[in-house]
């Protein structure tokens, strides 16, 4: 309960600094995002400028707009992930948009520069929103379609998903506005993808290899991670003794998780871990 707890506190956390990010550094150099938050900015721009509508002062549609959008991918996440996933993304969600669109954007820039705007924004919000996946939520917009399309097709990442969703945004950008406005949003979303990727550790992903005389730690590893494992038979050098060695990969995310359990079976084994492999075929990524 404790540790959910904390999760859930920890994608809240993070769901806000996205939304730092995005309402107070970068919507006021009229920056957008390469992701279905910069579709929300450019529906909002849309309706405001051209329908009848008139928002309350210290509203933005931009949240709510956003919302509506995550519903349907809600569902279509829903049927790939389990379903404490979903959960934490809706409180994430509903969280994310309160706070999207009663927080003041300021009228005058935070950050002067619009260059540096776009790379802190780029950091803060990337690492929010990374923060948030890692924690087994999710802001919802982009990052449900990355999750989905991370599970079904494995050689895609979140970040990737970003940069073709941008392709579409700052095509309307560059009809509408300047080029200057297309470049340093780019540059956000950038940078914004690059966080993102360096904070979710499902994307990063590591080999460990398990050296135990209890042949019972790899059942444990196998039932409690769900992670499948390649095992041999070895002989210490120095004692002689006979042991157990098992190979497997995960996510960076489950590398602690990996320590505890194989040291509640065995408190004398020995793990070695190889950060960052390049994996060629079936692995599963966790959320």
């Amino acid at each position: 309960m404790k540790s959910s707890i904390m999760k859930l506190v920890g994608s809240l956390f993070g769901a806000l600094l996205f939304v730092v990010g995005i309402n107070i550094i970068i919507v006021p150099h009229q920056l957008y995002s390469g992701t279905l938050t910069g579709v929300a900015q450019v529906i909002e721009s849309l309706l405001v400028n051209n329908t009848p509508i008139t928002m309350p002062t210290g509203f933005n549609l931009m949240g709510t707009i956003l919302l509506l959008m995550n519903i349907p991918l809600m569902v279509l996440v829903l049927r790939v992930t389990n379903k404490g996933f979903p959960i934490k993304s809706i409180v994430n969600i509903v969280f994310m948009t309160m706070v999207m669109s009663f927080l003041p954007i300021p009228e005058v820039p935070l950050v002067y520069d619009p260059l540096t705007a776009a790379i802190v924004g780029g950091v803060i919000a990337g690492f929010g929103a990374g923060f948030t996946l890692r924690c087994g939520g999710s802001g919802g917009g982009s990052d449900l379609i990355g999750i989905y399309c991370s599970i079904k097709y494995p050689n895609f990442t979140v970040g990737r998903v970003v940069i073709l969703i941008s392709i579409f945004v700052y095509g309307y950008s560059l009809i509408m506005y300047d080029l200057n406005t297309v470049i340093y949003s780019a540059i956000f979303t950038t940078v914004y993808a690059f966080a993102l990727d360096h904070t979710h550790h499902q994307n990063i992903k590591t080999s460990a290899m398990i050296f135990t005389v209890n042949p019972e730690v790899i059942k444990t590893v196998l039932d409690t991670l769900g992670r499948g494992a390649t095992c041999w038979e070895g002989k210490g050098a120095y004692s002689g003794q006979h042991t157990n060695i098992f190979v497997t990969v995960i996510s960076k995310f489950e590398i602690s998780h990996l320590r505890e359990i194989v040291k509640q079976a065995d408190p004398q084994a020995f793990i070695i871990f190889n950060n960052k492999v390049d994996i060629s075929g079936n692995f599963i990524k966790r959320f």
